[in-house]
């Protein structure tokens, strides 16, 4: 590799001889303007680079910096396709890494992983986050939103400042180079969540979150009767916390007659923060609660008619669903096309449901009486 060198361009050699490639390599929602990349260029904002091995053009890096001796945003690294798989990439990244590193450090974007359209996008996720930690790159703490991508933020750095630092000077980075205004619509931090398991002390704020998500299945009766002690059978409810504010819920129950299974219960998240990945962060930390509980399947019902946006999630989340009926449950309940997704918790695959009693109809008759509930304790009007 020693005949691979880095050489900075201008926007205009950029527009003639790279950007057809830009197009092509990269997605649209993950473009920007042409326009925007030469404003900032113009405004000595950004930083474009071109990959050359034996004066061959080979691929290219787009490098964003507001600060002298700041942090940098590493916006695009592409080896051109015919390039690929020669460790070209590693190679040029590596390089650039040792003449940053006098400055505060590098930040890139890798898409979630395990939010992937399919296995095979996953895998490429996957790929890329290898990439970047195996060249030293650290994860952060938090995700971002950014224009209706989820992303994972790693950081290459040689200095240790405080998380709510990195973010302030990046958000400014990305508010210099497409507008603040645009920014604040179109940015999200997402941070890690948090857990609490439901108890006396924030039973009565767990039971108003859930009505709120589920407005027609009240979950309280079974939140109190577990905290009082009436209620014998497994049953562990939790809160998902966004620092202070109270953003989800979540819960497993078993069914004592099948003992392999626990079930997941009032798994939910506030409208306004859905399609942010939060909604991920509380099935996987209540995968992980079930794992601990020695069962072999995780499974829940949810309602084909009635819970589309739940059914895609599940679909991309759990090992596979199958229609439910049972003679014993109220007729009314088939309307809606009672669905069971489940999940391997061990080394065994999932054996299929096949319709056995799970009794859906209860829940339903418990609602009404857990509003009253509601009502007397003063939770809700």
């Amino acid at each position: 590799m020693k005949d691979m060198k880095l050489k900075e361009i201008d926007i205009d050699k950029f527009e003639r001889e790279l950007y057809s490639y830009y197009l092509d390599i990269f997605p649209e929602n993950e473009r920007k303007p042409l326009e925007l990349l030469r404003s900032s260029y113009e405004k000595c904002y950004t930083r474009i680079i071109e990959i050359l091995y034996k004066n061959e053009i080979i691929g290219f890096m787009i490098l964003n910096k507001i600060k002298e001796k700041g942090y940098s945003v590493l916006d695009y690294l592409a080896i051109l396709p015919q390039y690929r798989n020669n460790k070209f990439g590693t190679k040029a990244l590596q390089m650039l890494l040792e003449q940053e590193r006098e400055n505060s450090g590098i930040f890139v974007e890798i898409e979630k992983c395990g939010l992937g359209k399919d296995k095979e996008e996953n895998l490429l996720r996957e790929k890329r986050r290898g990439f970047y930690e195996k060249l030293g790159f650290k994860k952060l703490n938090f995700d971002l939103f950014l224009f209706g991508v989820i992303y994972t933020p790693y950081l290459f750095s040689n200095i240790k400042d405080k998380e709510d630092i990195i973010i302030d000077e990046i958000l400014n980075i990305y508010e210099t180079i497409s507008g603040k205004e645009r920014i604040k619509q179109n940015c999200k931090i997402i941070k890690k969540l948090r857990f609490e398991e439901i108890n006396q002390n924030n039973i009565k704020v767990a039971a108003r979150l859930q009505y709120e998500i589920f407005p027609n299945s009240s979950a309280y009766s079974v939140y109190k009767s577990k905290i009082t002690g009436k209620r014998k059978n497994l049953y562990i409810g939790y809160i998902a916390y966004m620092e202070d504010i109270p953003v989800g819920v979540t819960g497993i129950y078993e069914i004592p007659e099948y003992s392999d299974t626990v079930w997941l219960s009032w798994f939910g998240i506030k409208k306004e923060y859905r399609k942010l990945g939060y909604g991920k962060q509380i099935f996987d930390y209540t995968i992980e609660v079930a794992k601990t509980l020695n069962k072999k399947y995780l499974r829940l019902y949810t309602f084909e008619i009635w819970n589309n946006e739940a059914q895609a999630f599940y679909k991309r989340n759990m090992d596979f669903g199958e229609y439910y009926y049972n003679a014993k449950e109220h007729k009314e309940i088939f309307e809606g096309k009672p669905k069971i997704f489940s999940i391997s918790l061990c080394d065994e695959k999932v054996e299929l449901w096949d319709n056995k009693f799970i009794n859906i109809s209860e829940d339903e008759d418990s609602h009404e009486e857990s509003v009253v509930m509601m009502k007397e304790d003063g939770i809700i009007g």
